[in-house]
């Protein structure tokens, strides 16, 4: 994957404090997306959640590094899900000194490249629908409405998430 200005790097285990940190750079997004702050093992649960369906060598997460080497972004693609041809973006975070740059912009269209290169066809992802600038950056960039689902919290709360996709 390529990005002007930016590296990425596949990451894993031995990069979990330095996740962790920029993870937590912005409790206000977990608590949209997940209803409480980041826990201490947000990192841990990026690098190792999976659809039941999934594997390890179906997911990928990646760092991305600024110019002077500073962490400024993380996602994570899992190949072949829901079906053989569409990727699944699971999560795309910007630290916050980073928003409102167009990196959130450049990072989808690099990711929709990489995953047509490997000859996926489409990417799918949820947001939860309280997340306007995220939900807004998916609109700008071409992702379409497929569904809503009811999702429930590990703190019991409920909310709902919108199901997108993007062919590409």
């Amino acid at each position: 994957m390529q990005l002007t200005n930016y590296t990425f790097r596949v990451v894993g285990p031995d990069d979990d404090a330095q996740l962790q940190e920029l993870l937590e750079s912005d409790s206000d997004f977990f608590k949209i997306s997940n209803g409480a702050p980041p826990g201490s093992a947000e990192a841990k649960s990026l690098l190792n959640d999976l659809p039941e369906t999934k594997g390890n060598n179906d997911k990928f997460v990646y760092a991305v590094f600024d110019r002077s080497g500073t962490l400024v972004a993380v996602f994570d693609l899992v190949r072949g899900y829901p079906d053989d041809k569409t990727w699944f973006l699971g999560f795309i975070f910007v630290a916050p000194d980073n928003r409102n740059m167009g990196l959130g912009s450049h990072l989808l269209e690099a990711i929709c490249a990489h995953v047509k290169q490997s000859d996926g066809a489409a990417i799918r992802l949820g947001v939860v629908r309280e997340n306007f600038r995220a939900r807004a950056l998916y609109d700008r960039t071409g992702f379409r409405f497929l569904y809503e689902r009811e999702r429930t919290h590990a703190n019991g709360l409920t909310g709902i998430t919108d199901v997108l996709e993007r062919a590409l």
